[in-house]
This record gives structure tokens, sequence and C-alpha cells, in this order.
């Protein structure tokens, strides 16, 4: 088995950002008028407790591409509020994750 050439070019676009990109890019829509696209602090859509999630998703409340939004989350594995739904690796969560060790889940005896 001979070893393939890599062209200097080529390994550039082997990354799985490169690859979502082409298969689910923004649209480029100036009709399409996104509530979160002049919001002054982006890490808002990242929370880290409850009152951070009630007002990204407060935004996302009167959002008219909240569909569109949601599904660019989701085919992108994407983490934080995407369309008003807070996800992780693409999927719906229910809530912020909490540090530490989750709470045991008592048995019925």
């Amino acid at each position: 088995m001979t070893a393939r050439k890599i062209s200097i070019h080529e390994d550039r676009f082997d990354t799985k950002g490169v690859t979502i990109a082409f298969t689910a890019p923004t649209p480029h829509d100036p009709t399409l008028v996104w509530a979160c696209a002049d919001h002054p602090d982006p890490d808002l859509f990242h929370p880290t407790d409850d009152a951070s999630l009630a007002a990204a998703l407060a935004i996302c409340a009167a959002c008219p591409v909240r569909e569109l939004c949601l599904a660019l989350g989701q085919a992108r594995d994407e983490y934080g509020v995407w369309g008003g739904v807070l996800l992780e690796s693409g999927k719906p969560q229910a809530g912020v994750p909490r540090r530490g060790r989750p709470p045991k889940v008592g048995t019925a005896a």
C-alpha cells in the first residue's frame, strides 16, 4: 500500500465545522430579521444559570425566524439557545446543566 500524497489545500477543509457550514448554511436573506442579531451580549445565548436562560428565551420568543434558527442549531449540533430552545450537541435540554454530580435518584423501598 502506498501513501497518498495530500495537497496543500486539501487538509484545511477536513473539519466538522467546515462540513456543517456547507450542509446547513445560514441564509443570507436581507428580509430575514433575527432578534438576536444586534444583541450586545452574545454570551447570553450560552446560559450558565436560570436567569440568563430566561433572558435568552425572552429574546427568542418574539423572533420571526425562530423555527429556522432551531433547525440550523439542530443540524449543526450546536450548543446554547437556538430558536428558543436550549441545545447541547443539537439536542434539546430541559434546563441549564448544573455543576457537579447529578442528584441520586431514590429507589422505592
